[in-house]
Formats: structure tokens, C-alpha cells, sequence
């Protein structure tokens, strides 16, 4: 295909796109792929971070006109308007992203083991009572004089 007759298909998937039509039904109506489809989308509507943050903010304006105008309705005793403009507060913090779960790390720490004052008692009876094993122990465990002796 030329560039114009690409062009003018691509205008009329869009207008297709615009009056109401899913993607599906534009698809076979063209006789376009799902990446083909992709493509004419991305032609007609490229979504870059600076789109994506003009989208946020113009949605942002619009959900705040919403809010003030249901927000006084509600003051003056209307429920459903209540529950509407509570409704807006959570789409508005979803799309800002101040409805995102805090995240807890915990982290176990296992202290240095420490002899317990138990084991200190009793290693100190230990060592009144038997004083031989503990001469062999600071002696290296053989037997043998210390080496500084």
C-alpha cells in the first residue's frame, strides 16, 4: 500500500475507533491484524511517559470538577452523592498512586549467642570442682604445658 491509502485507513480506524466500535469489530472490518492493529494505534495515539503524565493531570482536572460538584451535594444531605465523591477519592489516590500497599520488611535477627548466666554458674562450679579438665583445655586439650610456660 502507499503511504496516502495508509493514511487515509489509518483515519478511518480511528474515526471507527472514536464513534464507539470496539477493537475487535475495527480489526476484521479492516482486515487488519492484532499487530497490524497495534501498529495504527500507536501511529494514531503514541503513549510515551509525557503523554501518560498529560493524561494523568487532565484526568486529575476532571475528577477534581467531579468532586467539587458532588462534594456540595453531599453537604447539603444527598447519600448517593456521598458515596460518589468518596468513590472519586479512590479512583483520584489509584491514580496517583497513593492508594499502594506500605510494604513491611521484617527482619529477624538472631543475637551473638551468649553464654547464658546459667551455663557461667555452672561452668564456674566446673572449674572448682574439676580444675584438671580445665587445665587440659587452656593447655590445648593434649596434655601439654602452655606454650608461654
Amino acid at each position: 500500500m502507499t503511504d496516502t491509502v495508509i493514511e487515509q485507513r489509518d483515519e478511518q480506524v480511528a474515526e471507527a475507533i472514536v464513534s464507539g466500535r470496539s477493537l475487535q469489530v475495527v480489526r476484521k472490518e479492516f482486515g487488519l491484524s492484532a499487530a497490524e492493529l497495534d501498529i495504527v494505534l500507536e501511529k494514531l495515539w503514541p503513549i510515551d511517559t509525557q503523554a501518560r503524565l498529560r493524561i494523568v493531570k487532565r484526568d486529575v482536572g476532571k475528577l477534581d470538577r467531579l468532586t467539587q460538584v458532588f462534594y456540595e451535594k453531599a453537604l447539603a444531605g444527598d447519600v448517593q452523592s456521598g458515596l460518589l465523591t468518596v468513590r472519586i477519592w479512590e479512583r483520584l489516590h489509584e491514580l496517583l498512586g497513593l492508594d499502594a500497599v506500605q510494604r513491611i520488611d521484617l527482619q529477624i535477627i538472631n543475637p551473638p549467642q551468649q553464654v547464658t548466666r546459667h551455663e557461667r554458674i555452672r561452668e564456674a562450679i566446673m572449674r572448682l570442682t574439676h580444675p584438671e579438665q580445665f587445665q587440659q583445655q587452656l593447655n590445648g586439650g593434649d596434655g601439654s604445658p602452655p606454650a608461654g610456660s
